[in-house]
């Protein structure tokens, strides 16, 4: 490693990184697919620091250049508006005014870290290479610095001073790269966030910290950001999903909420080990995770609770910053379809259509004992890692639970440890529904539609649904979105808007999806059938109904979570872009003719029915609908009823 004075390390301009091309915020990148590196651009996106590419794309495996990192550090400093005055400006004459960081270029290298120490400076030529890349030594030389860490604090070997710094100090948690290394814009989100939780840069920011709470949702519309304790203003607000269910803490300045850093992910991050809970109520191995430490909170998916509320198989992992034991009792049956970097020993691990889950090391063993093509049970940890592989033949009457929820765009999330991990998975048949995942054989992944649970009126006020209490870390969804309880404060809502009402271990209810969407009902002919839905290699397999009431008269073809065959008359309920409740109706055989009263009334054994103006009436000799209830009249022969609530809905005629 040479050795360098300090004096020439500070004629280096020292860079991370911003895109310079805003993409809408509401969106999560379309190739983020790492849960902690989404966590990391989310808490960041929060903060106004990140935009990502027109594209929709974040390109977390891209390099970094000078110009990029002094958009994101002033921006990261909340100092972007200053950044504006100095557009006009001509430091460098390779960064000319009309360059696109102009302005955060002149800012940054007039911005003072310490008394009588810049930020940063331009090279020993004059020039600022704007487009030069940045290495994980100079990265983490700026970010020591803005922590008030100076050249004699790190020593007289650059970088390695430095990165050695940076790693007694908890700024590279997370980052493995060379001095030399380019640094990736994943890295170096992680390398902010990590920045951005420790009190020196706080400081700096003049930010504090709330009290641990669980992050709900953002309402862009009122610029709010709501916790499941508090709602906040916002001070600059900006869209934020990925957070939804994560315990943290949120970022204050002048008592508005800038963003929001979880325990888990980059900040307070769960620790890379992971047991499995021995017996119910047992917290042994605990020790293990904690190095020691015998007083700690332990959150199961999300909510606190004692060790006797512990099951076996559950997954433990230690989060540090906040001192608490994670604990997640997700499993998923899934298909094993490819693995990094070998079968032998597996570090990622892709199941459930494509989607990438990273291996533990205490996990690695039990993957291995699988090749692709196998059916395996994965045991996750709270923030989606593969902790174990069961055989699901041999797995003690272990089964899968996975949950998930369909968001209104279709992309289908899985509930992991309290929080939702989007999956390499779309279904927009199944938008705004939770559902049961697994992936049982090669040909697809099942979504199961979950439907009622418990029952009740929820009172956003006291936190209740029905006599059951909200759950801390509830997730509710209303019409395919995340939203916080603190929103439905003071609407009513019916109960056949709740399509689904799911309760944790202490009967909470921690799952609540809701949907008020004009509900349309229709009678008649059922056709059902078994469609199919693309993602990549794999296929989703799904039950879909349409009602045949007339001639050219039919009812949307969509999914359906009820049991009927084709042929059936059934009543089927639509809303949200889904069938939500299909019953048959009851039939009366071998109605003749003269049991009809008129067109609206039939006695039958001594019963008078109304009969529906608009009955669906088909003719099962031709295989054709009737115009309606004269027509099929007219017709004559024996008669088919069939009824809902005492009143004909639908008839069928054969001569």
């Amino acid at each position: 490693m040479k050795k360098r004075v300090f004096s020439a390390l500070l004629t280096l301009v020292l860079a991370l990184a911003l895109l310079p091309a805003p993409v809408r915020a509401a969106d999560s990148f379309s190739d983020v697919k790492d849960p902690a590196t989404e966590r990391n651009v989310e808490v960041l996106r929060l903060l106004g620091v990140l935009s990502g590419y027109p594209d929709g794309t974040f390109r977390p495996d891209g390099g970094l250049t000078r110009a990029e990192f002094c958009k994101m550090s002033v921006e990261l400093l909340g100092r972007g508006t200053d950044a504006e005055r100095y557009r006009a400006r001509t430091i460098f004459p390779d960064v000319r005014a009309e360059h696109w960081a102009s302005g955060y270029v002149n800012f940054a290298v007039n911005y003072q870290v310490a008394e009588g120490q810049k930020m940063i400076r331009g090279l020993p030529d004059g020039t600022f290479a704007p487009d030069a890349d940045l290495t994980f030594g100079q990265a983490v030389t700026i970010l020591m610095r803005l922590l008030g860490y100076s050249d004699t604090d790190a020593g007289a070997i650059w970088p390695d001073g430095y990165i050695d710094l940076a790693h007694s100090k908890g700024v590279s948690d997370g980052v493995a790269a060379a001095g030399g290394s380019v640094l990736t814009r994943a890295q170096a989100a992680q390398l902010f966030v990590n920045v951005l939780g420790k009190e020196a840069f706080l400081a700096r920011l003049g930010a504090t910290l709330s009290a641990e709470t669980t992050f709900r949702s953002v309402d862009l519309a009122r610029g709010k950001l709501y916790t499941a304790d508090a709602a906040y203003d916002m001070k600059k607000p900006m869209a934020g999903t990925a957070l939804s269910g994560l315990r943290g803490s949120v970022v204050l300045i002048d008592g508005k909420a800038v963003t929001f850093l979880p325990v888990t992910g980059s900040v307070g991050a769960a620790s890379a080990a992971a047991i499995l809970v021995s017996a119910d109520g047992s917290a042994a191995g605990f020790e293990v995770l904690t190095g020691g430490a015998t007083k700690y909170d332990i959150y199961r998916n999300g909510s606190k609770v004692d060790a006797g509320a512990l099951r076996r198989y559950d997954v433990a992992t230690w989060a540090a910053a906040s001192g608490t034991i994670q604990v997640c009792d997700t499993r998923v049956l899934v298909t094993y379809e490819d693995c990094e970097p070998s079968p032998a020993a597996p570090t990622r691990v892709t199941v459930l259509g494509g989607t990438v889950f990273a291996v533990t090391p205490e996990a690695q063993q039990s993957v291995a004992a699988f090749k692709p093509g196998r059916t395996m049970l994965l045991l996750l940890t709270a923030d989606g890692r593969i902790a174990a592989a069961l055989d699901p033949n041999d797995a003690s009457g272990l089964r899968g639970n996975a949950v998930g929820f369909v968001d209104a765009k279709g992309v289908v999330n899985l509930i992991c440890g309290g929080s939702l991990l989007p999956l390499a998975l779309s279904d927009p048949q199944r938008a705004g529904q939770a559902v049961l995942i697994s992936q049982p054989n090669r040909q697809g992944v099942t979504l199961s539609p979950l439907t009622g649970g418990v029952t009740g009126t929820l009172d956003a006020v006291r936190r209740t649904f029905g006599e059951r209490k909200l759950a801390d870390n509830a997730l509710i969804f209303d019409a395919g979105e995340n939203v916080s309880v603190e929103s439905l404060v003071g609407r009513s809502l019916p109960a056949s808007a709740v399509l689904y009402a799911g309760t944790n271990a202490d009967g909470e209810v921690d799952l609540l999806v809701i949907d008020e969407t004009t509900v349309q009902v229709f009678y008649g002919r059922a056709v059902v059938k078994e469609d199919f839905i693309s993602t990549g290699d794999f296929l989703l397999t799904s039950d879909y109904l349409q009602v045949e009431y007339g001639s050219d008269k039919a009812s949307p073809y969509a999914p359906m979570t009820d049991i009927v065959a084709s042929g059936d008359y059934v009543e089927a309920i639509y809303k949200g872009g889904r069938y939500t409740g299909v019953v048959k109706l009851t039939k009366l055989e071998g109605v003749a003719p003269s049991a009809w009263i008129g067109t609206s009334a039939v006695n039958v054994n001594g019963q008078t029915y109304t009969v529906s103006a608009d009955a669906a009436c088909y003719n099962r000799d031709s295989g054709r609908w009737f115009a309606d209830v004269r027509a099929a009249l007219a017709y004559g022969g024996t008669m088919d009823l069939y009824l809902r609530d005492g009143v004909v809905r639908a008839i069928e005629v054969s001569y």
